[in-house]
């Protein structure tokens, strides 16, 4: 089977990619593309392309032959590479080393968590160290020990050795912090886009601003984006696998559809749909956008796909399928553009959906169910029914209502302690 490789700038590796952290690291992933649209990567040693056997003897039979996604299998190279990486600085060979019935110390551990510990950036140069989530430093964790344990299996047939193997596993998963819950905060920083930063928003995309950010080849198309963005709450997946054909003009309808490991898709790194299928109602003012880019602008970017947002950057790429590095361009670019916006993200748009939705069925009248809600709530975004997703995305309309309701108690325990006190007084 033939396999087509990444160009160099879109290689997913440790030392090219995300995880520069002082030098450059031997063992590093690289991703691919199989003839049947199957996405896969490699963990390879950097100095000579040469694939590790053991780690992608593990990636292949236990996570890629278990149907896992393309950027789970991604994720978990990912943090085994760094793991060997931490090896290499230190001069281990972990394969060796089990042979010999070696096993990494507890000092070994200790060492090894603090260097997961640690949030692996792009910049060459970091003024000071930056410390990862607890989600993510227990994800990699787990990943580490899930590694060792299946290769310990393989390369240790002692049953005393095994369970000296399976105490320094342990060792490894204890390391893991306690609330590694990804989102269990109530206080982290607000995922939605208030209402001032919206106005601003729409004020730049629009096409003819003097302060649009964009070149004018691709304003229409970012300002289309940006728009559905906001108006349906679909994410960055779903949005870049929409296809013209997905999209009924009859009935202002948009089909979302999970296409993974499509062969027609030319991009190494496939923007993936999370989510559930669904059709999704379109306003008059939406389906007049879409058809406008459609029938006008999108025309002129060399129609070589179908797919509704494509490059538009003249060139051998134009007309391609727009890339998650191209979305996410978009978005910096935004986001540059004016103080309010800064950090903006993609997925906030998702968010913001979310909070707009709540306060919409919270004026409603005669008042919609509480299950009523979540159940509409889940098939607009995609989710399974009774996944407790709604929760995450819920979080600040949550903590608003949740405040009104302190508030009114407060003030009503406040108005029963006067009432009784004067009460006492007059008698």
């Amino acid at each position: 089977m033939q396999k087509k490789f990444a160009k160099k700038n879109l290689y997913v590796t440790p030392d090219k990619k995300h995880y520069k952290l002082g030098g450059y690291m031997v063992i590093g992933i690289n991703s691919f593309l199989l003839d049947s649209g199957e996405r896969y990567c490699l963990i390879v040693n950097k100095e000579n392309g040469q694939p590790l056997y053991y780690s992608n003897l593990y990636l292949t039979t236990q996570i890629r032959n278990r149907g896992y996604s393309i950027s789970t299998i991604e994720s978990i190279a990912v943090n085994i590479a760094l793991f060997y990486r931490f090896l290499n600085e230190r001069n281990i060979s972990i394969e060796d080393d089990f042979l010999e019935h070696k096993y990494l110390s507890n000092e070994d551990i200790d060492r090894l968590a603090i260097f997961m510990s640690q949030k692996f950036l792009l910049k060459k140069k970091q003024n000071k160290k930056q410390y990862a989530s607890k989600y993510t430093l227990s994800r990699r964790l787990s990943n580490i020990a899930g590694y060792l344990f299946w290769l310990a299996s393989i390369l240790i047939k002692s049953h005393n050795q095994t369970n000296l193997a399976l105490k320094m596993v342990n060792a490894i998963k204890a390391r893991r912090p306690r609330n590694n819950q990804k989102f269990n905060n109530w206080e982290e920083d607000e995922e939605c886009i208030n209402e001032l930063a919206i106005n601003r928003i729409m004020e730049l995309i629009d096409p003819n601003s003097k302060e649009n950010p964009y070149l004018p080849y691709v304003r229409e198309r970012n300002q289309l984006l940006i728009i559905m963005l906001y108006e349906l709450g679909i994410r960055c997946g779903e949005l870049l696998n929409v296809r013209i054909s997905d999209i009924d003009f009859r009935k202002n309808r948009l089909r979302i559809e999970r296409r993974a490991d499509e062969k027609s898709d030319p991009r190494i790194k496939q923007p993936l749909v999370k989510t559930l299928d669904r059709t999704l109602p379109l306003s008059k003012y939406l389906i007049g956008k879409l058809y406008n880019y459609i029938f006008n602008r999108r025309s002129l970017a060399m129609g070589k796909s179908d797919y509704l947002f494509v490059s538009c950057k003249p060139g051998s790429n134009q007309g391609n399928p727009l890339s998650i590095s191209g979305y996410h361009k978009v978005i910096s670019q935004l986001a540059m553009s004016d103080p309010l916006l800064k950090g903006l993200k993609g997925h906030q748009f998702r968010h913001t959906w979310n909070y707009n939705f709540s306060k919409l069925m919270d004026s409603q009248n005669p008042k919609i169910s509480e299950r009523e809600q979540e159940i509409m709530r889940e098939y607009l975004m995609g989710w399974k029914r009774g996944s407790g997703t709604a929760a995450v995305y819920n979080k600040r309309f949550i903590k608003e209502k949740a405040n009104e309701a302190s508030v009114k108690l407060q003030e009503q325990l406040n108005v029963n302690r006067r009432n009784k006190y004067d009460t006492k007084s007059n008698t």
